[in-house]
C-alpha cells in the first residue's frame, strides 16, 4: 500500500493538481484523497480506484506497483 500512496501522490503532483483539484476531477471528497495519500491502512473503494485509473489513463498495475 505504501507504493500505491506514493504513486498516487507522484501522479497528482506531476499533473500539477492539488488534493482538492484531484478530488473534484474524479468526483470524491478532498478527505478521500488526503486519507489515501497520508493515512496508514487507508483502503480506497473500488469505485475510487477505477476513477483514478480512468483519470490518469493508467493500468491497475501502474497504480499498484508490485516491485
Amino acid at each position: 500500500m505504501e507504493k500505491f500512496k506514493s504513486t498516487l501522490r507522484e501522479l497528482r503532483i506531476e499533473a500539477g493538481l492539488t488534493q482538492d483539484e484531484l478530488a473534484d476531477a474524479i468526483g470524491v471528497g478532498r478527505r478521500t484523497i488526503i486519507t489515501i495519500e497520508n493515512e496508514e491502512g487507508a483502503n480506497p473503494s473500488v469505485g475510487t480506484v477505477k476513477r483514478l485509473l480512468k483519470y490518469f489513463e493508467i493500468t491497475f498495475e501502474e497504480l499498484y506497483p508490485q516491485d
